[in-house]
């Protein structure tokens, strides 16, 4: 007669977690120290102008928004691959700008406009995408091509009638409730919504798995030319989207418009935390990033400084936090 056997099994942690390995989990976050960089510029706009204020914080939060939604455009390309980043960020944003205040549709169209400026910055996105899988440009070559095109485009049309977008979304984007703006509440929901792309659907695991190891995501069955194209046109709609935001929160466009937003995106997803090599993705500490940057350049304005000091200490922060996350990458190895 055969002995039937037995097999026992056991959780791999059966002690339950304890306070201390909570808080030390949450001291790991790769986003922590972007947060107490946050709170310590806080508590110096604080010291500075005598008093500590709560809408300080709300009205560097507004302008943070808008750096943010261009930090989780350039996010989703980073998170692509090692070395991938859109250059054409800044010029489609620009564009959008323009094609939201350009009224092509007939003025006070305001629905019409803003489905046109997303179609915009959709087809921005798709030209990065059919150059870097189609012709095989190198990520940065492409961007910095397609965004010299959309420059002209922007060129062409600068000279035509613009006017304020106006209406209901201008008055919903300046309302202010108990200190919270309209612009920054929208930013909140629209964040909301691409962190549940990138952590909820199909296309952010596959994403996230591109950008971690290319050849096993490939044999694993991920489609390398269709994910390009979905990351750069969710990159490209986000440009147009933060465009038509502005145009419509600043009450105007200039060819200029976008230009901040390329370094300082980058900047936000690097303070962050985010690594910059791919595969990881982080809405909440690129958001947090975007605010460091902001409240740096405000206190700095409080302290008197001069621009080319801001700018030489705002490069120290963000230097000072790659190194920080290389040297926190080779301790965990």
């Amino acid at each position: 007669m055969m002995r039937q056997s037995t097999i026992t099994t056991t959780p791999l942690d059966p002690r339950p977690e304890t306070p201390v390995s909570s808080w030390r989990r949450l001291l790991a976050q790769s986003w922590m120290g972007a947060l107490v960089a946050a709170v310590a510029l806080w508590l110096l706009a604080g010291w500075v102008t005598g008093s500590l204020s709560l809408s300080f914080v709300l009205a560097n939060a507004t302008i943070a928004g808008f750096l943010t939604l261009a930090g989780i455009a350039q996010m989703t390309v980073i998170a692509s691959g090692p070395g991938n980043f859109d250059l054409s960020l800044p010029y489609v944003i620009t564009f959008g700008a323009y094609v939201m205040s350009a009224g092509f549709l007939g003025q006070g169209n305001v629905l019409g406009s803003l489905a046109l400026t997303l179609m915009a910055g959709a087809l921005a996105g798709a030209l990065n995408a059919l150059l870097i899988v189609r012709l095989r440009i190198p990520a940065i070559v492409a961007t910095l091509a397609s965004g010299y095109i959309i420059y002209s485009l922007i060129v062409a049309i600068q000279s035509g009638g613009f006017s304020r977008v106006g209406g209901l979304f201008e008055a919903t984007l300046r309302m202010r409730i108990a200190g919270l703006s309209g612009a920054l509440a929208i930013t909140l929901l629209t964040l909301v919504l691409v962190a549940i792309v990138l952590s909820r659907t199909i296309f952010g695991l596959q994403l996230h798995a591109m950008g971690q190891n290319g050849e096993v995501a490939r044999l694993a069955g991920v489609r390398r030319g269709w994910l390009i194209l979905g990351t750069f046109v969710l990159s490209g709609v986000l440009g147009a989207w933060l465009g038509a935001l502005l145009a419509t929160y600043q009450g105007g466009v200039s060819a200029d418009l976008g230009r901040s937003y390329l370094l300082g995106s980058v900047a936000a997803v690097v303070v962050g935390g985010t690594r910059i090599t791919g595969g990881v993705t982080s809405v909440f500490g690129t958001a947090l990033g975007a605010l460091v940057l902001t409240l740096a350049q405000s206190d700095l304005i409080l302290l008197q400084l001069s621009i080319g000091a801001q700018y030489v200490i705002q490069g120290l922060i963000v230097l000072g936090t790659v190194c920080l996350v290389a040297a926190r990458s080779s301790n965990n190895r």
